[in-house]
């Protein structure tokens, strides 16, 4: 049961981010797995704005046999200055039925708001009176920046990763080059500040879908689970689709943090505990 508990524990720390990952392939060569990484990392920095829709699907922790399903719209522009959250950025996520947006985040480099659109609740958090908040991810492992952090993490630690190229793919009429990325031993909270601990019998294992025209992941798959209880295995399935790179993004309204912004919510200020 113990066993049980820290597993779940792990699943919970790294379902916060995307996951981290790979093999000890030294071999930069042309169409190697970390050549292709390599790639993806010089892509990324030539995207100064992204939107994308998104569909995720993961373990529910209360019952690993249910699958929990989240759709996602968001908007994204790079704050190359910020190391921590990384962009300006707005965030829908919509019930079940695509149509009624449940929550949002909306960041524009100084004040973040949480509204909850069932209850009429705006939580805001403000990183110039309380730099603090500077120091949490917030959601910033949804972002593209830091899948590139990490994947530059992994290229830096290339000791502690086993990374594969796997068998070239067509995933949504796309072809992708499919990249595994296995962790042992260590559980770990993805995107910035990225830091590896020590956890015995873990293992993750994620699989990047990366379209080969534009180097950009479009789907990731990961499974997480312990020597010991093996049969316990949960996962999360991210899937991006629409993606559009460095269309203008209106500032004013997307990444609007103004007091209009807030009408007809409850406005509550987090203060750093």
């Amino acid at each position: 049961m113990k066993r049980i508990k820290s597993l779940i524990v792990s699943l919970v720390t790294i379902l916060m981010g995307s996951v981290c990952f790979s093999q000890t392939n030294k071999n930069f060569s042309i169409g190697s797995a970390n050549q292709i990484i390599q790639e993806t990392i010089n892509t990324i920095d030539t995207i100064k704005t992204i939107s994308y829709n998104q569909d995720m699907y993961r373990s529910n922790l209360q019952n690993i046999n249910d699958t929990i399903y989240r759709y996602r719209e968001i908007y994204f522009e790079r704050l190359i200055n910020d190391s921590i959250v990384g962009v300006k950025g707005h965030w829908y996520m919509y019930d079940a039925n695509k149509k009624d947006i449940l929550y949002e985040d909306i960041f524009d480099g100084n004040r973040l708001i949480r509204r909850n659109n069932k209850d009429s609740v705006a939580r805001v958090y403000d990183l110039i009176n309380y730099p603090e908040f500077k120091q949490s991810h917030f959601w910033s492992h949804n972002t593209l920046y830091a899948m590139q952090y990490e994947f530059k993490f992994m290229l830096n630690n290339i000791n502690l990763f086993e990374i594969e190229r796997l068998d070239d793919t067509i995933y949504n009429n796309i072809k992708c080059y499919c990249i595994l990325i296995s962790l042992k031993d260590k559980s770990t909270m993805p995107v910035f500040a990225l830091k590896l601990e020590d956890s015995k019998g873990s293992i993750s294992n994620t699989t990047y879908f990366i379209d080969k025209d534009t180097y950009y992941p479009i789907r990731i798959h990961a499974e997480f689970y312990t020597n010991n209880y093996k049969e316990l295995v949960m996962f999360y399935d991210q899937r991006y689709y629409d993606i559009k790179f460095n269309k203008p993004i209106n500032d004013n309204i997307i990444f609007n943090t103004k007091p209009s912004s807030l009408s007809g919510f409850e406005v509550k200020e987090v203060k750093p505990k």
